[in-house]
């Protein structure tokens, strides 16, 4: 299993009430991350307490990994929403 991997897999274990977490890899460092979950569990303390922002980047050594929450119990937020942006041209 790749350090990727163990990454992706500790955020899906975590069981954060009312969101499902999305995570990118800007950059990738060799070593494991130590700090995830205690970095989301402060982000979404920061969230009850009326953040506004669902996107947060975490650093550690060569890593940056931007998480973004998405609430499972509502609407996705415009901002936040994954979209199509194709635009389709017709010609006549």
């Amino acid at each position: 299993m790749t350090i990727i991997d163990r990454i992706f897999q500790k955020v899906a274990e975590l069981s954060i009430p009312h969101f499902f977490i999305t995570v990118e890899f800007p950059a990738i460092g060799n070593e494991m991350p130590e700090r995830i979950e205690t970095f989301l569990w402060e982000k979404y303390r920061a969230i009850l307490r009326g953040a506004s922002g669902r996107k947060f980047v975490y650093t550690e050594g060569e890593w940056r990994l931007i998480f973004t929450f998405f609430p499972t119990n509502k609407v996705v937020d415009e901002r936040y929403a994954l979209k199509n942006k194709v635009q389709m041209k017709f010609h006549k």
